[in-house]
This record gives C-alpha cells, sequence and structure tokens, in this order.
C-alpha cells in the first residue's frame, strides 16, 4: 500500500504554531539567559571605592560566564554624590557608592556614621558597622526610598588639609572648610572656631584655587588623587571619625534580577567589601608617603590639643541628635555595637 505524502490537516495547522512561537520566542527566552548591564558609579577616583567597584566587576562577570557586564564609572562621570543618589533612587543608576553623609537626606540615621570619638580605627569601624544587631537596624532603613544597602566599608579618617598650616586648635579660628554636609561635621567644626561649607566635592578645588575656603574636611586618599596639594598642601591629622561609604542598589532594580544573578551580586559585594578593609588600610599608608611626594606636610596636635578636641567634640553626636528620637535610637545602637567590637 502506498502512503501518501499529503497531510491536508496538519500543515495549515503546523504553520500556525510556527507564527504564534516567533511571535513570542523573543519574549520567552529565560530571564538569566537574557545579557544584562549594570552602570556603577562614584565620585573618588584611586580610592576603595575603585577597588570595590572592580572586584565585582571581575567576580560578578566571572561568575555569570558573560551574562552581565558591569561598566564603573569613577570620578563622578555619572554626577556628583548627590546625583548618583537621585540615580539609584529613579533606578537610572544600578549600583553607587556615596560618603554617608549624602545619604542623610534619604534618611537623617546617616548622621551617626560620622560621629567623633566613636571608632578606634578603620577595622574597630569596619567590625561595628558587620555586628549582627547593629545590621539589623540600620541595613533595611532606606528601602522604602527604593535604595537597598548592600555593604558598607570604611574608606579613610577624617583629617584636615588647609592652605595655611593648622597646629593648633587656635589655628582653627574663623577658618572655613568644605565639608560632606551633615550636622555632625559642621557642628565639630564650630566648636573648634570654624565653619563647615556643604559642598560637593568636585566643587572644593575650585572653591580653594578662589580662596572662598581655606580648606577640606575629607581624607587623605581623597586628598592625593586629586592633587590637593597644589593649594592645600597641609593635612592636619585629627583622625576623631570615619569616613564610610554604603554600596547602595536601586532596590526596584535588585528585587526584579533573576534569583541566581541577584544572589551573585550580594555574594560578591560582601566578599569585595571585606577585601577592602585591608585594601583600605594600607591604601592609606600608601597615600601618606604619596602626600609627602607631592610637596604636601602632614601636622598633627600635641598630646594636650589633641585631648582637647576630642572632649570637645565627644558630645557632638548627644547634642545633634537629642532632638530626634528615631536617629537617638540608631546612635546608641551604633555605641553599643562598638562598644561589644572594641579590641582591649
Amino acid at each position: 500500500m502506498k502512503i501518501s505524502r499529503r497531510r491536508p490537516h496538519v500543515q495549515p495547522k503546523l504553520a500556525a504554531l510556527v507564527v504564534a512561537l516567533a511571535a513570542v520566542l523573543p519574549f520567552a527566552l529565560p530571564a538569566s539567559a537574557q545579557q544584562i548591564t549594570i552602570k556603577e558609579g562614584h565620585a573618588t577616583i584611586k580610592s576603595g571605592m575603585d577597588h570595590w567597584a572592580f572586584a565585582m566587576k571581575e567576580a560578578v562577570e566571572r561568575r555569570t560566564g558573560g551574562r552581565v557586564t558591569i561598566n564603573v564609572f569613577p570620578g563622578g562621570q555619572l554626577g556628583q554624590q548627590t546625583q548618583l543618589v537621585q540615580g539609584a533612587q529613579l533606578g537610572t543608576i544600578e549600583l553607587v557608592q556615596v560618603a554617608t553623609e549624602f545619604m542623610t537626606v534619604v534618611d537623617p540615621r546617616f548622621d551617626i556614621f560620622a560621629s567623633p570619638g566613636v571608632f578606634d580605627g578603620v577595622e574597630h569601624a569596619d567590625r561595628t558597622f558587620h555586628d549582627p544587631v547593629f545590621q539589623k537596624e540600620i541595613l533595611s532603613i532606606t528601602e522604602q526610598k527604593n535604595i537597598k544597602i548592600i555593604g558598607i566599608s570604611c574608606e579613610a579618617l577624617s583629617e584636615y588639609a588647609s592652605r595655611d598650616p593648622i597646629r593648633t586648635l587656635a589655628d582653627f579660628q574663623g577658618k572655613k572648610f568644605r565639608v560632606l554636609g551633615s550636622k555632625m561635621e559642621i557642628e565639630v567644626l564650630r566648636r573648634v572656631g570654624a565653619t563647615g561649607v556643604p559642598m560637593q566635592l568636585g566643587e572644593a578645588l575650585p572653591a580653594l584655587q578662589q580662596r572662598a575656603i581655606d580648606g577640606a574636611r575629607a581624607g587623605i586618599v581623597v586628598f592625593v588623587p586629586l592633587k590637593f596639594a597644589s593649594v592645600a598642601p597641609n593635612v592636619l591629622r585629627t583622625g576623631e571619625s570615619i569616613i564610610c561609604v554604603p554600596k547602595l542598589a536601586s532596590k526596584r532594580w535588585l528585587d526584579g534580577l533573576p534569583g541566581e544573578i541577584r544572589t551573585v551580586i550580594l555574594e560578591e559585594s560582601a566578599k569585595a567589601e571585606k577585601a577592602n578593609v585591608a585594601y583600605n588600610i594600607t591604601n592609606m599608608g600608601s597615600m601618606y608617603a604619596a602626600w609627602k611626594a607631592q610637596g604636601g606636610t602632614l601636622n598633627e596636635l600635641s598630646a594636650a590639643e589633641k585631648a582637647e578636641f576630642r572632649k570637645r567634640v565627644s558630645t557632638v553626636g548627644d547634642e545633634i541628635f537629642k532632638g530626634s528620637p528615631e536617629v537617638m535610637r540608631a546612635y546608641q545602637v551604633l555605641k553599643a555595637a562598638a562598644e561589644r567590637t572594641r579590641k582591649p
């Protein structure tokens, strides 16, 4: 018996199925197979922020087999720190790093990170921020504003670069210093007779050149790469507080990622953050040497003056936060965590 090759009823159905599949196939691919491109932005160069970002980039791209690409934009290429925060909130920038002082517009509790006299150094601050009680209290505070904290690193100690040398507390009198913008920083300077002027990092050097300010409060890891020594060659090392940098993700974007990709990003963020501690300590030492090579000087207060300075600023947090129960609670949680993690 000869078998007919004609299938009049099957062929039209098959053709319809092919057309239907062609229409939906591009959208039916598994989410994990789609290419994901991530922008990361921060305001500094040659700093711990660079180290974290490029460590993340290398590890995430390797683990995802190239399905995820992270493009790193240092030096304020995507905007200064205020714009970076706004970008994360709007979802136009997926990952950003900014100093905690620029996060106070999102939540005033970020003021507590710069509290003077709380930490013994960068390593102590890192241990404090990874205390489980502290993390439970703080890490979710930005999520209603579409920002998720995925890490916190301690970049450097707070110091003062100035046109004229600051060697005593009296030398602060009448001077204007660029600050990140928190009430905490402004009050610290007020207590030594100076004025804190909130200013974006990219505006500090021009302001120094134009003599609109006398100096800047930041860290040596900022002063060296941006060549502050050309206009403000004197650094006073006080170290009364720590410069902290949260690692932030746009929450809606992060929540919308395929689960396996989100897990990789969170895991590699934590690994890069841990590696950053040793890097930042080594980097600070290198930067002090580089500062001198650039023609800068390093000064310190006398023992008596340092003790007086610490005394004046030790109650700044209690004074600033007393009118805000929510912030005061976070401050108390921070101090308790600092005590638990302080080494004898």
